[in-house]
């Protein structure tokens, strides 16, 4: 059995990071919080999203064994969350086959997907990424969303002087670049890698200012995104591999 009560805004995040990659997915409740993983067709991009149970306003879950899992449908959770506040409260209650949604007057009754026809979930990767850098979300979203109107890939890359992005195109260029000071923590380490614009706009959707990123790099090593977000109720992980530069 799963009751839950949650925040539109937590709602959203979860929604959107997944959707973003997936249009389904295993939803995971266990005592401890919720989680969902999930990578994409293409097997470019990894999606890992958490929600401890204190994120939640409510949060019963019986399960029969150490977790009660669901098969979702993403996209209908997306729109669905459209339409709520950031601020208002849902509730989330799985019965029988259905999902049902509930907030202010409004229900709705989601059908549930086997979660035995839903794509195996991946292995999380074991990655020794030697950069590590702590930086405001919502900066990080501007200089992506400029970085997509002049190219289709960035450069990420670390050294003693700071972290820089660099986009290049046909005629403009563009780079970012932020000091050990200009950020919230920084291990000076040396590192460059190369990735798709076309799936960071999509990852930066669950982003907003204040909240904080902490991205750690290697050098033609996939890069690991940790968004920390709606005032920490909850954590959104992407793990993208690099475009090897020729």
């Amino acid at each position: 059995m799963i009751d839950v009560i949650i925040t539109g805004d937590v709602l959203k995040t979860i929604a959107k990071a997944m959707v973003a990659l997936v249009s389904e997915a295993r939803f995971h409740f266990k005592e401890e919080g919720f989680h969902s993983r999930a990578v994409d067709p293409a097997n470019v991009a990894m999606v890992i999203v958490e929600v401890p149970a204190d994120g939640f306003e409510a949060y019963t879950v019986e399960a029969e064994e150490e977790e009660e899992v669901i098969g979702v449908d993403v996209n209908r959770v997306h729109d669905i969350s459209k339409t709520i506040k950031s601020k208002e409260l849902v509730e989330i209650k799985v019965e029988d086959s259905e999902m049902v949604v509930k907030f202010g007057s409004v229900q709705y009754s989601v059908q549930l997907i086997d979660p035995s026809a839903i794509r195996k979930e991946p292995k999380v990767p074991n990655l020794e990424l030697p950069a590590k850098v702590v930086m405001d979300a919502g900066e990080f979203k501007k200089v992506i969303q400029a970085a997509d109107k002049i190219s289709d890939h960035v450069v990420f890359r670390s050294d003693d002087t700071g972290f820089y992005i660099e986009a290049k195109g046909d005629v403009d260029r563009i780079e970012f670049h932020m000091s050990e000071a200009e950020l919230i923590e920084f291990n000076k380490a040396v590192a460059r890698s190369m990735f798709s614009v076309e799936y960071l706009k999509e990852f930066v959707k669950v982003a907003g200012s204040g909240d904080l990123l902490t991205i750690y790099l290697g050098t033609n090593y996939p890069v690991r995104l940790v968004f920390d977000v709606c005032d920490g109720k909850a954590k959104v992980e992407y793990i993208l591999a690099p475009r090897i530069e020729e």
